[in-house]
């Protein structure tokens, strides 16, 4: 004590002790105020590390704002640890002082709740399936700049925080050592460097502690396999933390386990090695400063038992991997999980830590072994559930020593993700060689399948792995499994460029050659298609049935593939169960697979269907070749198909065929019609040279046409011509009589009347000639001695004709020229019919025929012509007739009246005294 303090009044020392007391009650009031403030922004800093985890989309300012929460974070640490030393007697701590941090860590207490609420909503949000609504309803819970005000809000937070840790930094006289980061910092940072590729802004505080940022980015070996394979589907986790990989840093997580460490984090320090820590967010910098000195130690303690993380997996599936996975030869291996390595864990500290599933696969998706043997040995469970499942999530991305750590602390191999997939399947659609194996040897089941999922071996089959199908079938999987597609795994096995080897290994493992797909079809149907005539040798080796039909039988597929086709046949497909195939070789112009199948004995004449030959086909085709071939061997140019060879060489223009198919026997009399269908098809040449070959020119065609009526109807002139020259007998009747049908066109008509011996002996042809608009014909008849009387059918002459179909010209020439009677009924009288037909318009008829002498007034059939103007209401024609012939009023219609009655029942007046004035011999000429 100081000779002051001695002779000090009592009173004087007891407000000094009081005054000190009152200081340090001070102090430690604001070092719990600035450990509750660091705890509650820890606890934020974990929300904003989850919402970053699940959110698709972070707001605008969303990562400003988490950097300004870690730098809070950093500045509350130092307040922390300078008040923390202000305990020690020699430091004294000013009460201004601690009144002044004291201000600042309640104003980072104010706005700590309000940024609490904020991110406590938004997670809310994302963890009750909300993110579409959030995104389309943001900027109704929250204004556009309301994150923005947030940011600028921490911003000045942390900038008074700073100012209390610069002056108690200044007070002190010294650099404060921060204390270790909580795990709310740790993972927002680790997830603000996955979403934007760099360390989180403002960090100074890390360099400080002497670690090397491990607290917020993972560092880990990954191998090359693995490098850029972080995702294997969308899941609600997309966008968990994920550390930047760094490849220069060692990692001692593949041997911890071995030596029995486990409790332990494990960190990367300055010079890249391994230190182990345990956190602990209360200890002292005296403690903090012991830690980081034991940290050191360590290192260089573990940085001499390193092993590889190749030759950790590696261990655990080379005996396996050493075998013939690459042939197809058969082993069968026993799965003993009981005696593959297994580790439990040192403690259980985060066994219920929450999130503790996200940040393990955070761990996985960075490659970061150290931080997630840490997490697996301080009690985190390796099984994570549907929706986060870390297991599946390290396959996915190749990650084999993950999956082996995952293995190694119980992860169960046959845990099924959300979506269905066990991580055995995942591992083959990976082709994942080295965790397939670890998995089956740890117990995963190689025929797990859930509903709408495949199963290992159908992804490994498809994808065409042999080395994991293999594996797979060692460890007893099931070869006559169907896929979702309804296939076997042999038809998913054969391809046009697939293995032979892979379903050599299928059949040896025992698949079933004849099993069928969901559709019908078979292997063998399959191998056919794809042309590997490899594999179907090896089918029927194994037991392939080459006359099952799969859906159809084998050789039909096979006339594609003329190898295949071969072995079939030499392998006793019976070609008598596929008719017609020989039609089908023809069809498809496979020279090779006809001779291939001529060889075999197959019949050259057997038809498709029931219909198609061969020998029709190749005429059809073209194919001077194979037609050749098939009449060398037996092919009969008689038998039809949808009709006769010599037929089909006129419809299909290939006449150049036809001289073959004499010299092979072709029949050209038989059936009938050949020379009509030459001439239906226009085709001069052949015509001739069938003439020339004796063929018939009278013979009817199935139809009953001739050759002479056709040409007739298609007025062809010169086939008329060569037709008669060869002897074609006008008077035979084909489509119809020659001369009737050849009225329409007057050349022809000439041709066969010169032909014609007695043209009068067709009745009506004169009325046809007429009815055709002919003229020509007309006068080409009269002249050839038929009347123009000629009625046809009885009934019609061609007068009444001629005035039906209005033909004034003809009308004028029969009447005229022609002396045909006008008074001479033929469907009625001409008179009647003219009245009827042309009293609007070609009234010259009338007048032509009135000049000729007809009477209006003969009966014919109950009427005349008088009855008939009256019928039109035609007073002026009535006029015209009455003047020219007078009336006879005397004479009944076939209902009794007169025509005077008849006028009368209409009440027409001008009428009745028209005919009543126009009595019998009162007309004038």
């Amino acid at each position: 004590m100081s000779a002051s303090a001695a002779i000090a009044p009592l009173h004087v020392l007891s407000d000094s002790r009081i005054e000190g007391s009152q200081m340090d009650k001070a102090r430690s009031q604001c070092l719990q105020l600035c450990s509750d403030v660091t705890v509650a922004y820890d606890s934020i800093a974990e929300k904003m590390s989850d919402y970053t985890t699940l959110a698709t989309h972070l707001p605008r300012g969303f990562i400003s704002l988490a950097n300004e929460v870690l730098g809070a974070c950093s500045e509350l640490s130092s307040i922390y640890t300078g008040l923390s030393d202000a305990s020690s007697p020699s430091q004294i701590l000013p009460g201004d002082v601690t009144a002044v941090v004291e201000k600042k860590l309640r104003g980072a207490q104010g706005h700590m709740k309000a940024l609490d609420q904020a991110v406590t909503k938004l997670l809310d949000h994302e963890r009750n399936g909300g993110v579409s609504r959030l995104r389309r309803k943001f900027g109704k819970m929250f204004p556009s700049d309301h994150v923005e005000k947030l940011r600028l809000e921490a911003t000045k937070m942390r900038e008074d925080l700073k100012v209390g840790s610069l002056l108690l930094q200044w007070k002190l006289g010294s650099t404060c050592i921060e204390r270790e980061p909580g795990i709310g910092c740790v993972s927002l940072a680790a997830a603000i460097q996955t979403v934007t590729g760099q360390p989180p802004k403002g960090r100074g505080h890390v360099a400080s502690s002497g670690v090397d940022g491990s607290a917020y980015r993972a560092v880990a070996v990954v191998p090359e396999e693995q490098r850029g394979v972080l995702h294997h589907r969308q899941t609600p986790l997309t966008n968990l933390p994920s550390s930047t990989v760094d490849t220069d840093k060692g990692s001692s997580a593949g041997h911890s386990f071995l030596n029995g460490h486990s409790g332990t984090t494990f960190a990367s320090n300055d010079n890249g090695s391994a230190a182990r820590f345990t956190m602990d967010s209360t200890g002292s910098s005296n403690d903090g400063r012991d830690r980081y000195n034991e940290k050191l130690r360590t290192t260089m303690e573990l940085d001499k038992s390193d092993e590889t993380i190749e030759y950790a997996i590696d261990s655990l599936v080379g005996d396996i991997k050493s075998l013939e996975l690459d042939s197809a030869k058969v082993v069968h291996m026993d799965s003993v999980p009981s005696a593959m390595p297994h580790s439990q864990p040192r403690t259980m500290a985060d066994r219920d830590k929450p999130n503790i599933g996200a940040l393990l696969v955070s761990a996985i998706r960075a490659g970061d072994y150290r931080a997630l043997y840490q997490l697996l040995d301080r009690g985190a469970s390796p099984d994570t559930g549907a929706e986060i499942h870390a297991l599946n999530e390290a396959i996915a991305s190749q990650d084999s020593e993950s999956a082996r750590l995952l293995l190694l602390y119980g992860a169960s191999p046959n845990a099924l993700d959300i979506e269905g997939q066990s991580p055995l399947a995942i591992a083959a659609g990976k082709s994942s060689l080295r965790i397939t194996i670890a998995l089956l040897k740890y117990g995963a089941n190689p025929d797990a399948v859930t509903r709408g999922t495949h199963s290992p071996l159908a992804i490994a089959v498809s994808s065409g792995n042999l080395r994991v199908t293999h594996a797979l079938l060692m460890y007893g999987a099931n070869p006559n499994q169907m896929t979702l597609s309804g296939n076997t795994l042999l038809i998913e096995s054969i391809g046009g460029r697939s293995s032979k080897m892979l379903t050599d290994l299928l059949l040896n493992y025992g698949a079933a050659p004849n099993e069928k797909s969901r559709e019908g079809k078979t292997a063998l149907f399959e191998a056919i298609t794809n042309g590997r005539a490899d594999i179907l040798d090896s089918l029927i080796q194994h037991g392939a049935d080459p006359n099952l039909p799969g859906p159809k039988h084998m050789l039909w597929p096979a006339i594609h593939h003329p190898e295949c086709l071969r072995i079939l046949l030499a392998k006793a497909a019976d070609h008598k169960k596929a008719p017609g195939i020989m039609e089908l070789a023809t069809s498809i112009n496979s020279v090779e697979s006809i001779g291939i199948l001529l060889k075999a004995g197959v019949d050259p004449n057997a038809k498709k269907d029931g219909v198609y030959t061969p020998l029709c086909t190749a005429i059809r085709d073209n194919r001077a070749d194979i037609l050749e071939l098939l009449l060398r061997n037996g092919a009969d140019p008689n038998i039809p198909a949808s009709e006769y060879p010599a037929f089909k060489c006129i419809t299909h223009h290939r006449e150049h065929f036809l001289p073959a198919l004499v010299k092979a026997g072709v029949k050209l009399d038989k059936p009938k019609g050949i020379a009509e269908t030459a001439v239906a098809m226009k085709n001069t040449k052949v015509l001739d040279w069938l003439l020339k070959s004796g063929v018939d020119p009278n013979d009817r065609c199935s139809t009953g046409r001739t050759p002479l009526t056709t040409a007739i109807r298609e007025n062809n002139i010169e086939m008329v011509d060569m037709l008669l020259a060869h002897g074609a007998n006008p008077n035979i009747r084909g489509q119809d009589w020659p001369v009737c049908m050849a009225v329409r066109h007057p050349p022809v008509l000439e041709r066969i009347l010169s032909a014609l011996q007695e043209p009068r002996a067709f009745k009506g042809v004169m009325e046809m000639a007429v009815e055709a608009n002919q003229l020509s014909s007309v006068k080409l008849l009269r002249a050839a001695g038929v009347s123009v009387e000629d009625r046809n059918g009885g009934v019609f002459s061609p007068l009444t004709t001629a005035i039906r179909e209005r033909r004034t010209e003809i009308v004028a020439y029969l009447i005229g020229e022609g002396g045909a009677d006008v008074n001479a009924p033929g469907e009625h009288l001409p008179l009647v019919k003219a009245l009827r037909r042309c009293h609007t318009e070609h009234t010259e008829i009338i007048d032509m025929l009135l000049e000729k002498g007809a009477d209006p007034n003969k009966m014919y059939r109950g009427w005349n012509g008088i009855m008939q103007a009256l019928e039109n209401g035609d007073l002026d024609m009535l006029k015209k007739l009455a003047t020219k012939t007078g009336v006879d009023i005397e004479v009944r219609d076939e209902l009794g009246r007169t025509v005077t009655e008849i006028a009368l029942s209409r009440r027409w007046e001008e009428a009745v005294n028209i005919l009543l004035s126009s009595g019998p011999g009162e007309h004038r000429e």
